[in-house]
């Protein structure tokens, strides 16, 4: 029973991670210029900046499909929010050449959903080992965003 449990506690940290990550480059994607302009050392570079998503990262530390489920659930449901909109955008980001494959593995979760848009929930029958339902996702990514430190 230990044992199943300190496994089940380590993929739910990785969920966690790659939440983070998610959101981590929402940030980067839909921060405004003068933003960016503000924490960087080295102006001239500024212009060669591209903001990225890191989808093989975040696919490593999808071990029970989470994040997928989430894209799922985004193709399922109208874009009804700028949330929404922003992470359905960030799959139309252009992507490192080592992050293509991971990105349609992403692509491939958000079109499964757009096909279930009369049942969202069939979402969590096509990725069963995420334990939690996508609007918990959703308000976990909503507090990594918004939250005051």
């Amino acid at each position: 029973m230990g044992i199943k449990l300190l496994i089940l506690l380590g993929l739910l940290i990785g969920v966690l991670y790659g939440l983070h990550i998610l959101a981590q480059d929402y940030q980067a994607i839909t921060a405004p210029k003068l933003l960016r302009l503000l924490f960087k050392r080295d102006l001239s570079t500024i212009t060669n900046y591209k903001a990225t998503v890191r989808w093989r990262k975040i696919l490593q530390y999808d071990a029970i499909q989470c994040a997928r489920l989430l894209y799922c659930d985004l193709g399922a449901h109208l874009p009804d929010n700028e949330f929404r909109r922003g992470f359905t955008y960030m799959l139309a980001v252009d992507t490192k050449k080592e992050d293509k494959a991971a990105l349609e593995e992403f692509k491939t979760a958000y079109f499964h959903g757009r096909a279930l848009h009369d049942n969202p929930e069939l979402c969590s029958e096509e990725y069963p080992t995420c334990p939690f339902k996508a609007a918990l996702l959703f308000d976990l990514l909503h507090y990594l965003l918004h939250r005051k430190l």
